[in-house]
């Protein structure tokens, strides 16, 4: 079975061609998360990335086309994306679901398990041994993402506030948090916090992990808070019954949290991680088979 595969973050798409599992090319390029009168314009970069690998490997239309995709949660934004792809004649069927779903099928190759993705935002996503998929979180930066980078570092960012007021501990976020931002001094901070964006926020989180990583007090309960977050989140979508793996740019192999993730993880539920960096691409031959 021929498949093309895509993941389509907020910022970056790859798209990737494989003849049954075995990969036969990729390419990559900028993303966006889909949202409701977007689908042509995601179908048209699809298309431009497609077309050439299904002409390397002589392929006229592959027999089916998974797409995950961020901002795809929703019945709406799922048909549109759909409807725009099938419109290209990439392909003879296509499947939109979420990056994350997508992620999770290549970590555990269709089998059940846990897949805790935190970047910017966080989620967990499990299939379970009845079959049945198990949502956790992913809810935006209004509603969760607790133990995302954008939640730690608006913690932070609260922190150093507190510290202004004279209502909480002194920190040495004051000092680093300015740095980070690319500002001088906390009156400063102040007012770029007025127009940081959620990606600008969520870029803070490193110099909150350094700052907890040297012995200041307030960030390293900052990160700790973060850390049980997380494992609360697993948990609840099954992580400890179920294996589970980890993803997402606080979490993916070398990245700053996975360490004490995976202590909590291992101290609190009993399972270890499975695996380690995970290709969301490969997750399409699976969801793809699971189609036919």
């Amino acid at each position: 079975m021929i498949v093309l595969g895509a993941d389509i973050g907020g910022t970056s798409m790859r798209v990737a061609l494989y003849d049954h599992d075995t990969e036969r090319g990729r390419a990559a390029g900028r993303g966006e998360a889909m949202r409701p009168g977007r689908g042509g314009g995601i179908a048209a970069a699809l298309a431009a990335h497609a077309r050439p690998l299904l002409a390397r490997a002589g392929i006229a239309r592959a027999d089916c086309f998974v797409i995950g995709a961020a901002g795809a949660g929703g019945d709406a934004e799922r048909r549109e994306l759909e409807q725009a792809v099938a419109s290209e004649r990439l392909a003879w069927q296509v499947r939109v679901t979420t990056d994350a779903e997508l992620a999770r099928a290549a970590a555990f190759l269709g089998e059940p398990g846990v897949l805790l993705i935190a970047g910017t935002g966080s989620i967990a996503i499990a299939l379970d041994d009845e079959g049945r998929i198990i949502r956790r979180g992913g809810l935006g930066w209004r509603m969760g993402d607790e133990g995302s980078a954008y939640q730690i570092a608006v913690a932070a960012l609260h922190a150093v506030g507190r510290m202004h007021d004279r209502l909480g501990p002194p920190t040495h976020l004051a000092e680093h948090l300015p740095v980070a931002a690319g500002v001088v001094g906390i009156g400063s901070l102040i007012r770029w916090s007025t127009t940081a964006t959620v990606a600008d926020v969520a870029a803070l989180t490193p110099a909150v992990i350094a700052t907890a990583d040297s012995g200041d007090e307030v960030a390293a309960s900052i990160i700790q808070r973060g850390v049980e977050q997380l494992v609360t989140l697993a948990a609840s979508a099954g992580a400890g019954s179920l294996p589970v793996a980890l993803s997402g740019g606080l979490l993916a192999p070398g990245r700053p949290l996975r360490s004490r993730v995976e202590h909590l993880i291992a101290s609190r539920l009993r399972v270890a991680i499975s695996g380690g960096a995970i290709d969301p691409c490969r997750g399409a031959p699976v969801l793809g088979r699971e189609r036919h």
